[in-house]
């Protein structure tokens, strides 16, 4: 019993020093705990990558109940972010006319502004109408707005990279999914890659045909939503974050290059693979730092995941208390 209690207080000890400097532990992306009175989350976001400017709306968690529609839910979006916008409803359904952005010179790809400046051709030989044009236009009202830039550019939506085929008031969303509003100025969503352009638009080779930016969008909006999963993905994973950002970002970056460079930032924050019991801040090793940390999270100094929980449980009793940090410590120390 005395060397039980000499161990809980070095662990207090050693826990209290531990209070300014954080417990060094690798942390995994999820989702926050859902707040009062929703039924999960969306990750949502806003596109204007061919315009060449990125996202307007960086991928983000948005709570959502089951049910819902998604017109609904961008509203709810855009106000949670106090994003200025433009929206209209009428007999045809849910239209977003509009959203708020400071750019104003569009970077478009070659590859894309090429097909763009020939389409009016294109199409007044096919169907004998001369529209498509691209005019650069913009009315310096800090939204970008439907027609602007192309008389064919507009905003459209995909879930999980595909086209729903209806508006937005007519789809029910799906907690986890992941919806995003795109600027498209050609073929009606055949610059994303999430259109045919309905046979209107003569195809070409499109580095975003085919490239499903979903399991990136929802890792982005996971780690954004935890600021001490960012700053660790900072502190330990930087190069390997802004990578990934680079090549997120990048309309030519193929499916490949996206997903290789999120294995790259995940594994450098150490969560690729399945941890042994009482590995609590998941760094390959049960040791007296786990000890410490469940020590830490019992006196609440601390809270952790849901993961780094079921790894501190040590005893298998459903709590997470002293007497799991004192059975690590006495594993580490061959005394169990």
């Amino acid at each position: 019993m005395k060397n039980c209690k000499k161990l809980i207080a070095l662990l207090i000890a050693a826990s209290m020093l531990l209070v300014c400097t954080g417990a060094l532990a690798a942390y995994e992306p999820h989702d926050p705990e859902v707040p009062e009175g929703y039924d999960g989350y969306v990750t949502f976001a806003v596109s204007a990558l061919t315009l060449g400017w990125s996202y307007i709306i960086d991928p983000v968690l948005v709570p959502v109940n089951e049910g819902e529609t998604f017109d609904v839910v961008t509203l709810r979006a855009f106000d949670m972010l106090g994003w200025n916008y433009d929206a209209s409803s009428s007999e045809y359904g849910f239209v977003l006319n509009g959203v708020g952005c400071y750019e104003t010179e569009p970077y478009v790809p070659d590859y894309l502004m090429e097909q763009i400046l020939a389409y009016p051709g294109w199409s007044d030989d096919l169907f004998g109408e001369h529209y498509g044009e691209w005019t650069g236009a913009y009315t310096d009202d800090e939204i970008l707005s439907t027609y602007e830039y192309c008389t064919l550019s507009g905003w459209m939506y995909s879930e999980n990279n595909v086209d729903p085929g209806v508006g937005a008031d007519g789809l029910t969303v799906t907690p986890g999914n992941c919806y995003t509003w795109f600027f498209t100025i050609y073929g009606w969503g055949m610059d994303y890659g999430v259109s045919n352009g309905w046979g209107m638009f003569p195809e070409f080779d499109n580095p975003m045909e085919g490239v499903d930016r979903t399991e990136a969008s929802v890792a982005l909006a996971q780690l954004s939503a935890d600021e001490e999963i960012l700053e660790v993905a900072l502190d330990i994973a930087g190069d390997e974050l802004v990578d990934f950002l680079i090549a997120f970002y990048d309309p030519e970056s193929t499916q490949e290059l996206i997903d290789e460079t999120l294995a790259a930032l995940l594994e450098a924050l150490d969560l690729g693979g399945e941890y042994e019991l009482g590995d609590v801040n998941m760094d390959g090793k049960m040791d007296a730092n786990d000890a410490l940390y469940v020590m830490r999270a019992a006196m609440s100094l601390v809270e952790l995941s849901e993961e780094e929980a079921a790894l501190a449980d040590f005893n298998g009793d459903g709590n997470v208390d002293m007497n799991d940090a004192l059975l690590i410590m006495r594993t580490v120390m061959g005394l169990a």
